[in-house]
């Protein structure tokens, strides 16, 4: 039985490879093993150890590596307090693949300790292009890997011509569009009203239109994430319409982001507004779906967006590169700017739907592949 090793380092780790878990779940020559580390543990944060043992799941490792603080420092201390407990967990488990997901600081522990430990690794989302430091370890993690599952054919063609082999190269679409496929189509999932008792401020009403805003800290711009937030909401909160504003990840800067979320909710006298530190992804995603726009600088418009036909107004720089749809309109931190490209998109009831990041079959299909007898030589040499 061929052992699959998932590490999960945050709530969207576990959206983005879910699908993919259920069917190793299925699967009789598979047998999958988790590993929870980072934010993934930590309640500010949406800890979702509670929600994958609920999901059937058992989790046999948690590893309690985030160090407090939010900055640039204790992201770097925590990826090497990372790599020292997920190499034990390894050593324990002694999987036969690594599965990782995307691009985040804890994902370079996950990857230097199973390279070290001659354990292939497999990547999920690789040669996307992004304005983040997840753009530099994104493609770190390319080169340490050697199975290959981007979500579009761009995606593809640079991990090819990143010197990867062509063979080991599957374009498979993105697992969270799975899990956002099997959430639309799930008529039993119904927002209520009573889902505002799982964050502060106004009870909004669903019938009517609203916004929702969801930004993250651009690492290399620490020192501007503050700012960058007051921008986004002064601009937001010019429009008449209601609001649901969403807590940042744990990247460094976060910290000024939620500065700046408390000082305008005591600021700011408006009605009309609710924020949450997190949410279940079926609420997020039914929210989403009903939404008039979605604000900020998260891969959500761009991805999950794009297949739902979404408005999105994308901000700054976090996102650039990244293939993107019809459906999102990209400004500056410019008040204006932010004002008039959100009045736009809310007179658009819903764009059209692409498959940019695949038709929702991925996790069936990274799974397939798994299952099969792979040739993977842990040396590997480059394929120009």
């Amino acid at each position: 039985m061929k052992k699959i090793c998932i590490v999960i380092g945050s709530r969207a780790n576990y959206s983005s490879i879910k699908s993919v878990m259920d069917n190793i779940k299925k699967r009789k020559k598979l047998k999958l093993q988790l590993i929870l580390n980072t934010s993934s543990l930590l309640y500010k944060y949406g800890n979702v150890s509670h929600l994958i043992e609920k999901d059937g799941f058992e989790i046999n490792e948690k590893i309690y590596n985030l160090i407090e603080g939010e900055s640039l420092l204790t992201m770097a201390k925590s990826t090497g307090l990372g790599l020292i407990e997920v190499s034990t967990a390894f050593d324990r488990l002694k999987p036969d693949i690594v599965l990782t997901v995307g691009d985040r600081f804890e994902t370079m522990a996950t990857v230097l300790a199973a390279s070290y430990m001659n354990i292939p690794l497999a990547h999920t989302m690789g040669g996307e292009i992004s304005g983040t430091i997840d753009e530099s370890i994104r493609h770190a993690v390319t080169k340490l890997s050697h199975i290959h599952f981007p979500a579009n054919k761009k995606a593809a063609e640079v991990i090819r011509k990143l010197g990867e082999d062509k063979d080991k190269i599957f374009n498979v679409g993105c697992p969270r569009i799975d899990l956002v496929r099997k959430i639309i189509k799930d008529k039993t999932i119904i927002l209520k009203n009573n889902i505002f008792n799982l964050g502060v401020g106004d009870k909004l009403d669903l019938k009517k239109p609203f916004l929702i805003i969801s930004q993250h800290p651009v690492t290399t711009e620490f020192y501007d994430a503050e700012q960058q937030m007051k921008t986004t909401l002064e601009s937001v909160s010019k429009i008449d319409i209601q609001v649901i504003v969403l807590w940042p990840n744990a990247d460094a800067g976060s910290a000024y982001i939620s500065k700046a979320i408390r000082s305008f909710r005591e600021k700011n006298n408006r009605s009309a507004i609710h924020f949450f530190k997190n949410l279940p992804i079926e609420i997020y995603i039914k929210l989403l779906d009903k939404t008039k726009c979605l604000v900020g600088n998260s891969s959500s418009g761009i991805r999950e967006g794009n297949y739902i036909g979404v408005p999105c107004v994308n901000i700054g720089s976090r996102q650039n590169g990244r293939d993107r749809g019809l459906n999102v309109i990209d400004v500056d931190y410019d008040n204006l700017k932010i004002t008039k490209a959100i009045r736009k998109q809310i007179k658009i009831s819903k764009y059209k739907s692409e498959n940019l990041y695949g038709d929702g079959t991925a996790g069936k299909k990274i799974t397939d592949i798994l299952s099969s007898e792979l040739d993977i030589k842990v040396q590997k040499t480059l394929e120009f």
